[in-house]
């Protein structure tokens, strides 16, 4: 399934065809588990394969000596991670399970190989690496720039954009499977700070929440509020590469 939604994200940035679709699915044959809270990569420890979210959610995060941590960007169903690997030895930061799910686990000589034999996968892989910038250059504008409730606002937008991709979400509902500490250390924020700002978001009409469900009852107001615009998905880039003929 994982590598169903991956190949999905892939032709988005290529034309993926039947071939490299086929060479796709064969990779992933080998899966590792994981618990909630369990670390699947720790920074400084060697690494041995490439990881495709298979099942649940991850985050990339870098902690320091106190214990303070820094959530890097969310890892759904279909993402990549640990591509460090094709070109060094050692992990630069660390990778934690937010649920139980689990992951295939990829050579990295098959992951090269595969980008050596097919011009299209290169291409598309290139493009995951220009969108995972992206999401990085987000999340430094939103925690250095926004308020608290912009920060909320355009994460959770995020997030559920990138789950509807993956087929997560509905088009006004998400699952968030994370504790509002963890949404206070993707944010820089306090768990107390985070719940107030969840709650004025529900007060103030722009959302209902259920526990883990968030419904967004007024999904414009919200992108007009956070200054959240999709683009930086680079979701068309491919269509927009063919239009113009290059």
């Amino acid at each position: 399934m994982a590598l169903e939604a991956l190949v999905a994200r892939l032709s988005f940035y290529s034309e993926i065809g039947d071939p490299e679709r086929a060479e796709l699915l064969t990779l992933g044959s080998k899966t590792r588990n994981f618990t909630a809270g369990q670390e699947i990569v720790s920074a400084g420890e060697p690494m041995d394969a490439v990881l495709v979210m298979r099942e649940g959610w991850a985050a990339r995060f870098k902690e320091l000596e106190d214990g303070r941590r820094q959530i890097l960007n969310i890892l759904l169903p279909g993402d990549i991670f640990d591509l460090q690997v094709l070109v060094a030895a050692e992990a630069d930061h660390g990778v934690v399970a937010l649920t139980t799910g689990s992951a295939y686990a990829i050579a990295p000589a098959a992951v090269r190989d595969l980008l050596a034999g097919s011009g299209a996968l290169t291409m598309a892989f290139w493009w995951t690496q220009v969108q995972e910038e992206a999401f990085l250059r987000e999340q430094i504008v939103r925690n250095g720039r926004q308020s608290a409730q912009e920060r909320i606002g355009h994460l959770l937008l995020e997030l559920h954009r990138r789950a509807q991709i993956v087929n997560l979400a509905g088009a006004d509902t998400l699952r968030l499977p994370m504790t509002q500490t963890q949404i206070a250390d993707t944010l820089g924020l306090t768990p107390i700070h985070t719940n107030r700002v969840l709650r004025r978001l529900v007060r103030e009409g722009y959302i209902e929440t259920d526990r883990q469900w968030i419904r967004f009852l007024d999904a414009d107001a919200l992108a007009a509020m956070c200054d959240f615009d999709p683009a930086y998905f680079h979701l068309d880039a491919f269509r927009m590469r063919l239009g113009r003929g290059s």
